[in-house]
């Protein structure tokens, strides 16, 4: 890939990188109550996660370690429901109401978010 000089523009090579403007993009009035506890739910998954670490090094039994595993998962998953549920009552149904490209490029985007859930 060929250097960039001083303050030339970025230049887009992939349909990845195309898509920048959208992962910049912020929630709409998001509910500070709401926001405060995703951000619990997440602090609970990291020491989860900081357990799991320690039990691993610590060579801790497998089952137990899986069980961990598995409440971590279950945790970011909570903040992941959350999430689509609000995205689904604000900027969904706002793109949808409006129809068009933006209810298509809407749509596409809840099939790939509920496709990587159920991952």
């Amino acid at each position: 890939m060929a250097r960039k000089s001083a303050g030339a523009k970025k230049v887009r090579t992939s349909s990845r990188e195309a898509s920048d403007s959208q992962r910049n993009r912020m929630a709409a009035g998001l509910d500070p109550a709401a926001k405060a506890a995703n951000l619990l739910q997440l602090k609970r998954a990291k020491g989860q996660v900081d357990g799991i670490e320690r039990m691993i090094e610590d060579e801790r039994y497998c089952a137990d370690i899986i069980v961990q595993i598995t409440a971590a998962r279950a945790s970011l998953q909570t903040v992941a429901k959350d999430l689509l549920n609000r995205h689904l009552k604000a900027c969904h149904k706002a793109a949808m109401n409006n129809g068009g490209a933006a209810a298509d490029e809407m749509y596409q985007e809840l099939v790939e978010l509920v496709s990587r859930m159920a991952k």
